[in-house]
């Protein structure tokens, strides 16, 4: 794979240049991660009681269940 840095003045290396489809890939792999990741957070969480109720989020979040509609 070729890739490129680019350093400041001090020659620390501050960014890398990767070819795009490399890149690509990257990301592919990045998503597929964490789904993994989400999915074991979920199953842990099943059979767990929920730390708030859904009326205490959306009152957080100044929401209604109405807004969850749209």
């Amino acid at each position: 794979m070729d890739v490129q840095f680019i350093t400041d003045n001090q020659g620390n290396r501050t960014a890398a240049i990767i070819p795009f489809d490399e890149w690509e890939r990257t990301e592919k792999a990045k998503d597929i991660l964490e789904h993994v990741y989400l999915a074991g957070i979920i199953e842990d969480r099943k059979n767990s009681e929920p730390t708030v109720s859904l009326d205490e989020l959306l009152t957080a979040e100044s929401l209604t269940r109405d807004d969850l509609e749209s």
